[in-house]
């Protein structure tokens, strides 16, 4: 019986070689060209504003905040609100 089973994996193990060589030959399909390198500045640039826009109104927000004297849970409250609202 031990035979048997020595023969069954010894047959699982090269069919899965087998198998895995047969994937990795295979060339990888393009989802999508790349984006230049003008659309990754950008949006580089585009990134670094927004980050610079969420800042201020943070600093804004806290601000508000401490302008009303609000602490812990209202405080916290406040400010998710104030974020929550157009600049």
């Amino acid at each position: 019986m031990s035979r048997i089973w020595y023969a069954l994996a010894a047959v699982a193990l090269s069919s899965l070689i087998a198998i895995g060589g047969a994937i990795a030959q295979q060339p990888p399909s393009p989802l999508s060209p790349a984006p230049a390198a003008s659309d990754k500045a950008a949006a580089k640039k585009k990134a670094a504003e927004d980050r610079k826009m969420k800042q201020q109104k943070t600093a804004t927000c806290q601000k508000q905040a401490k302008d009303q004297k609000l602490t812990g849970a209202q405080r916290t409250a406040f400010i998710q609100t104030c974020m929550a609202r157009p600049f």
